[in-house]
């Protein structure tokens, strides 16, 4: 059952007009979507609410110990003080888990994204961030069976972060995860899996490559919000 529930201002249509026409006059390149979401446990609210997923590693003579898979929630953080930027939203580990085989993991996305507001909007949760070029049979088998219950939008699918192809992605993640935390614009909750996993800092962990990736998307694109100009309100999908 859920625990999110999704807001939408009265006048939707009109504030998201406002946002845009006063976006155009102060030259600003995003606004603010007139919805978002609330945690109904805590009153939290989030501008979006966003899936990672980090793989098992795999079993090999050099590594003592093959790593488990890690998969996490994370909300951009909506201030309760609306002079903030919305660019600088802070980040909110909501809920992870770990496992060390694939239907396993992909048993706990499926588990998180219906925990946290999963089809209260399209999209929401259906793209998670990660490596979409391992374990592709697995997942397709997966994404057959809930497309054949529940159609097309069921399918979970794998989006890789941004400079994820990139040979010093792993580095590139870390300094964004750790600049962010500095920063306190990231904070772990009550979450204790990914801070013991970061306090042994071990290269290609599963944790850090989805924090850390998720991170860096987020510091290199406000995927939050809506450009202000060259944006088109589709009536069928509503707010």
């Amino acid at each position: 059952m859920t625990k999110i529930r999704k807001v939408v201002h009265p006048q939707a249509w009109e504030l998201r007009q406002a946002r845009i026409d006063q976006a155009h006059i102060t030259n600003q390149a995003i606004v603010e979507k007139p919805f978002w979401y609330e945690n109904t446990e805590n009153g939290q609210c989030y501008y979006d609410l966003l899936g990672c997923i980090g793989w098992p590693t795999e079993v090999s003579v050099q590594a003592a110990k093959a790593m488990p898979g890690y998969a996490a929630v994370v909300g951009v953080v909506k201030p309760k003080d609306e002079a903030k930027m919305i660019q600088d939203a802070p980040f909110q580990l909501l809920a992870e888990g770990e496992s060390r085989d694939v239907p396993g993991l992909l048993k706990l996305i499926l588990s998180l994204r219906e925990e946290y507001g999963f089809g209260l909007h399209p999209g929401l949760l259906q793209g998670w961030w990660g490596d979409p070029d391992k374990f592709v049979t697995p997942l397709a088998l997966l994404n057959e069976r809930l497309i054949s219950k529940s159609g097309e939008n069921a399918a979970v699918l794998i989006i890789p972060p941004y400079d994820f192809y990139d040979p010093s992605a792993f580095e590139n993640y870390c300094q964004s995860f750790h600049g962010a935390f500095a920063q306190n614009r990231f904070f772990w909750g009550h979450n204790k899996i990914l801070r013991q996993h970061v306090r042994r800092f071990l290269r290609g962990n599963p944790a850090v490559m989805a924090i850390g990736g998720l991170v860096h998307t987020l510091l290199s694109h406000c995927t939050w919000a809506e450009p202000s100009r060259d944006a088109v309100f589709v009536i069928e999908e509503g707010f």
